[in-house]
């Protein structure tokens, strides 16, 4: 079915061409350029920097896919590094375009009401008085605007883990933060809940509904949100490099259980490269009305940021809407513990990218390069003095992510002194219990689903970092214990319970 068995087309070059016998949305000498110039031009930047991860780049146009190229430390050929049209990789938070076309697929055949009120789906689960249940709308959990969120929440969905719903629900009414409604704020919070709403509308797991009414009829066939759909070992991992510019951890740190409706699709080169095109070309596979892509290409709430170089502006039920050099992009990125994903496309130039990269000290290469894709297609003559400005930032991002990596030399090695330590403890308010254990010698933490190493940190006595993998977390010790053992996680309080 899926990526079970990952097809590695042997090429020898590191670039590939397609074209078909139709006519294309932009010329054949944009594609000629970008040949000639893009290959080299990323080498060179990955030597330069010694990384260590997995890049993928695709050039997509209103027929599919145009342009693509890989690089790892094996090579630049499908046959060296084993990166494939076909190779699966973790897309994050850009699963919330999925889950809002989605939602769009499914309120144009009348199964679900965009404009339906909190309490007409998520009564039950909703409890917090101070949010407006009759006024918040389907719409506004899709685009960020209906001004509520928990911390809890978002911990235990995307990264912890949680034992049923029941809990997801106690962890959503758990200190929840609630402003007015029609404020955009970005969050992983309502698109989790529009997922919900969508599976009390139909009866039907949201997995199960993107599988059915994006995936197959687009033929995503390499797509899911389920990591049992995938051989161990096959979806791209996220990569930790360390101070001295060696691996030291490799992982992807998701379980079924945390492919959440806000950053839980896996998918490929070529399956992202028929959504983009879908995009693109307002495709009739999900609805032959001409207005189906309105509310998805089109802001429906307005925001003002500027990440990297892009100007957002608004957001659809599924994409920002930025401006790059005057030409309007849509994009919806994700990341998750150092995995980075730029997906974007130009509905005027009908051109689209997307991009991968999971050397976390890298994660604006995946930027850099759509953007110099762009303008070595749409305005060659600043091409290389855009791609040199905007390589001033990576490097800067690169020395700032270099500077804050690990030291292996201050991992603790377990002792006596730690044993004490060792066991199991409790903290309230329904966060998960943290053990502290010995691995490889060494001391090492679990919360929830995810655990490791502990580093010292220094000049800080009794502070210490545990690195999780996608996130990491301050845990201070007091030098003077009480009868029961105690610590902090960031600002959550903990005690022993048990050995």
């Amino acid at each position: 079915m899926k990526a079970t068995t990952i097809a590695i087309a042997l090429a020898a070059c590191a670039c590939f061409k397609l074209t078909t016998g139709q006519a294309m949305t932009f010329s054949d000498a944009a594609i000629a350029r970008i040949e000639q110039h893009f290959p080299n031009t990323i080498k060179t930047l990955y030597a330069e920097h010694k990384l260590k991860g997995d890049f993928l780049i695709a050039v997509v146009d209103n027929q599919g896919l145009r342009y693509w190229y890989t690089i790892n430390e094996q090579g630049t050929t499908p046959a060296t590094n084993g990166l494939s049209l076909h190779r699966p990789f973790l897309v994050a938070s850009h699963t919330k375009a999925f889950i809002g076309t989605l939602a769009q697929r499914l309120a144009s055949t009348n199964r679900f009401d965009l404009d339906a009120s909190l309490d007409v789906y998520l009564d039950d689960e909703v409890r917090n008085d101070e949010i407006a249940k009759k006024q918040i709308t389907m719409t506004q959990l899709l685009n960020h605007t209906a001004g509520f969120t928990s911390v809890l929440h978002t911990f235990k969905s995307a990264f912890l883990g949680y034992r049923d719903d029941n809990d997801l629900i106690n962890a959503l009414n758990t200190d929840t933060l609630v402003i007015s409604p029609g404020q955009f704020r970005y969050s992983n919070t309502g698109p989790i809940l529009a997922a919900h709403a969508m599976q009390k509308a139909t009866a039907t797991d949201w997995q199960q509904l993107l599988k059915k009414e994006i995936f197959k009829p687009l033929a995503m066939h390499d797509s899911s949100a389920s990591l049992s759909d995938y051989e161990a070992g096959t979806v791209l991992p996220s990569i930790e490099v360390g101070k001295d510019g060696e691996v030291i951890r490799t992982g992807l740190y998701k379980t079924d259980k945390t492919l959440h409706a806000s950053g839980g699709v896996v998918s490929t080169l070529a399956d992202m490269s028929k959504w983009l095109s879908f995009n693109l070309r307002d495709g009739k596979e999900l609805s032959s009305s001409g207005s189906f892509f309105k509310p998805l290409h089109h802001a429906t709430a307005i925001q003002h940021k500027r990440y990297f170089t892009y100007d957002r502006t608004g957001y659809s039920l599924a994409w920002d809407i930025a401006d790059y050099h005057d030409n309007e992009l849509l994009t919806r990125f994700g990341g998750y513990g150092g995995i980075s994903l730029h997906a974007s496309f130009m509905p005027k130039q009908g051109i689209a990218v997307v991009a991968y990269f999971n050397d976390e000290r890298g994660f604006v290469l995946p930027h850099l390069a759509a953007n110099y894709i762009y303008n070595l297609a749409l305005s060659p003559d600043r091409a290389q003095e855009r791609y040199e400005e905007e390589y001033q930032l990576f490097k800067r991002s690169f020395a700032k992510q270099q500077q804050q990596a690990l030291d292996a030399a201050n991992q603790i090695v377990f002792s006596q002194d730690w044993q004490p330590m060792m066991g199991i403890y409790q903290a309230e308010q329904g966060w998960p219990t943290m053990e502290f254990f010995v691995k490889s010698d060494h001391v090492w933490a679990r919360w929830g689903l995810l655990s490791g190493p502990l580093y010292r940190l220094p000049h800080q006595q009794g502070s210490y970092v545990a690195a999780f993998g996608p996130i990491r977390r301050t845990i201070t010790i007091p030098s003077q214990q009480q009868s029961v053992l105690t610590f902090r996680n960031g600002s959550i309080n903990y005690q022993k319970v048990s050995d």
